[in-house]
């Protein structure tokens, strides 16, 4: 079926009603498996496809959705959504971005083999996975929750400015918890790998991945409670820019929900600290070519050598504050309407490796997992965890450390980072946010 056609078809259809259109349709194809001790536990399959349909007359919007694509079916939705249009309070900021010109080149996002992929290879990934962490050490007792995932989408977005585009994606991931055990303590560490081409999915490595950091934490006790050197490796640090990331949005600033209001154009971090969002980052987890309303995505240097410099913006938001939008709006499906949300947002790395930073620690923290319950807040930036990872002592990794915990605040954290390493890392589980391993100078350890 031609999916654009349909879709400039409804926006045709619509706008001669007297009102800015747009329609939204996403088909795509999703498997996930789920394995434990070597059995298929779970296995599921779909072919979700849908439309949503925006109606803005005046300054008044309403949004429908449907995953009927029927011809009856698409006209209720378009119907329902120009009702709704017609009901809601009019905001002058509403409107529907013009179309701008599309930046060209492969942004590698879209792997055909993977539609080709059968089930039972599927399967047999997810248990080499597992196989990898269990083999990997005789105190690997068990796994968590070892799955396998991909999804293939094709996205077709036409609007009443003269907006029709589509582009493909996909994108294949495995993770896992490995257990660790010996006589006194018990562990889970994490292993992860994502791409968006399936053959690059390495099982071993992942599953090993998860051994390693379990077994590297086994027998972990408690520090004392002090004010020390803290090094976050880059599952940590990509949680704690994750929560950054949330206060750095044109909405957030807007509604006053950010620790760093007021502060744009302000040095607010470390010479250390160049934070990007880059929705055009080749084999990126959130790249596309355009953003979830038809803006062209971009590469945005939110902040440069510590000074705020740009906030992000989906169309909405850049209206309310005079600029443009930086290509920020996401949509999670066509259930959703658009808003802004940051794309692969990462900290720059250095050229310095982990060794090298580490060996440069004389008394720290290696935080390897961290458990938030609420205590990361990207609006007062409070910023406390509970932490397990290793004591370094004089440069060198002596010996792992559990319950403890580490607080600061966001915006100390963002002026005591004094150095980033090169091993950039993007973790699926916070967006699509990138770190490398961080050191941070004088947080405060809670421990006996």
């Amino acid at each position: 079926m031609d999916y654009l056609g349909l879709a400039q078809e409804i926006v045709e259809r619509v706008s001669k009603k007297g009102v800015e259109a747009e329609a939204l349709i996403m088909a795509g194809q999703t498997t996930m498996v789920r394995v434990n001790k070597g059995q298929v536990e779970q296995l599921s399959q779909a072919t979700p496809k849908g439309l949503g349909v925006r109606v803005i007359k005046e300054g008044r919007m309403g949004y429908a959705y449907t995953s009927d694509l029927s011809p009856q079916g698409v006209e209720e939705t378009w119907r329902d959504a120009l009702a709704l249009a017609e009901s809601a309070d009019p905001d002058q900021y509403r409107s529907l971005p013009q179309p701008q010109p599309i930046e060209g080149g492969d942004l590698a996002l879209y792997d055909p083999a993977l539609l080709t992929v059968p089930t039972e290879e599927r399967i047999a990934l997810a248990k080499e996975v597992e196989a990898a962490a269990l083999s990997f050490d005789p105190r690997i007792v068990a796994t968590i929750r070892c799955t396998y995932q991909d999804e293939a989408w094709h996205i077709y977005l036409a609007n009443s400015q003269g907006l029709a585009d589509s582009y493909e994606r996909t994108v294949a991931a495995s993770h896992l918890r490995a257990v660790a055990r010996d006589e006194e303590s018990q562990v889970a560490g994490l292993g992860v790998g994502l791409s968006n081409f399936y053959g690059e999915l390495d099982p071993i490595a992942i599953g090993q991945e998860a051994g390693k950091r379990a077994l590297e934490l086994l027998g972990g006790k408690p520090l004392g409670t002090q004010r020390a050197t803290v090094v976050l490796d880059p599952f940590a640090g990509a949680e704690l820019l994750f929560f950054i990331s949330q206060a750095l949005t044109g909405e957030a600033m807007q509604r006053g929900r950010s620790f760093l209001l007021g502060k744009l154009g302000q040095k607010v971090a470390s010479e250390a600290v160049n934070l990007v969002d880059n929705g055009r980052l080749p084999r990126g987890y959130a790249s596309a070519p355009f953003d979830g309303e038809g803006v062209p995505t971009s590469l945005t240097p939110v902040m440069e050598s510590g000074v705020l410099h740009h906030l992000l913006y989906d169309h909405y938001t850049a209206q309310k504050d005079g600029t443009r939008s930086t290509g920020n709006a996401a949509r999670g499906s066509y259930r959703h309407l658009p808003r802004v949300s940051p794309t692969n947002f990462y900290l720059e790395p250095s050229s310095l490796s982990r060794e090298e930073l580490i060996r440069g620690v004389e008394a720290g923290f290696y935080v390897k997992s961290t458990l938030n319950t609420g205590g990361i807040n990207p609006i007062s930036g409070d910023y406390s965890v509970a932490a397990n990872g290793l004591w370094i002592e004089r440069g060198e990794v002596t010996k792992p450390v559990s319950g403890v915990t580490v607080a600061s605040t966001l915006g100390e954290v963002l002026k005591n980072i004094t150095i980033v390493a090169d091993d950039l890392r993007f973790v699926p589980f916070y967006g699509s946010t990138g770190a490398p391993t961080i050191r941070i100078e004088g947080m405060q350890i809670g421990g006996k």
